[in-house]
């Protein structure tokens, strides 16, 4: 029974992860940070200030928010959103 409750359980661990991974964020600000966890750096995620930008509601971009780090070079990034959330539309070192 044991084996049986850890396959469960490594299961709906793989289905969190590809669900963190893979659909939009609830808000900008986590889009932001998934994005830098997945870009390898996981300690920027977590301790970086993620601040809006002055340009919103591009029509081809979204909303620009910015990073406050001088480590991380595509310190701007653009997130837009969709009907199921906020996804990151593009990365760089400039708006």
């Amino acid at each position: 029974m044991s084996k049986r409750i850890q396959n469960i359980a490594l299961a709906v661990i793989a289905l969190l992860i590809a669900y963190i991974l893979f659909f939009p964020s609830p808000t900008p600000q986590l889009a932001v940070r998934k994005h830098l966890l997945i870009s390898f750096h996981p300690i920027k995620a977590v301790s970086a200030e993620v601040r809006a930008g002055s340009i919103q509601n591009d029509p081809k971009y979204g909303d620009l928010y910015e990073i406050s780090d001088p480590d991380i070079s595509e310190s701007f990034i653009y997130v837009k959103k969709s009907k199921l959330g906020w996804r990151v539309a593009s990365v760089g070192s400039g708006p």
